[in-house]
């Protein structure tokens, strides 16, 4: 029982992680267009590693 709830909230963690990661790779696009310039995105499996540049 106790591995199980481990597992689960461990699955959890990764997933909350991934999905705020994403907000923030959106939020730095938005900023970019929000000032009149085109996002470069580079960005990983999962955007774990990522990077904006406006141009």
């Amino acid at each position: 029982m106790r591995k199980s709830y481990l597992t689960v909230l461990a699955l959890g963690f990764i997933v909350i992680s991934i999905l705020l990661n994403y907000n923030s790779l959106h939020n730095a696009e938005q900023s970019c267009i929000a000032n009149d310039k085109t996002p470069n995105v580079e960005k990983t499996l999962f955007a774990f590693n990522w990077s904006v540049s406006c141009r």
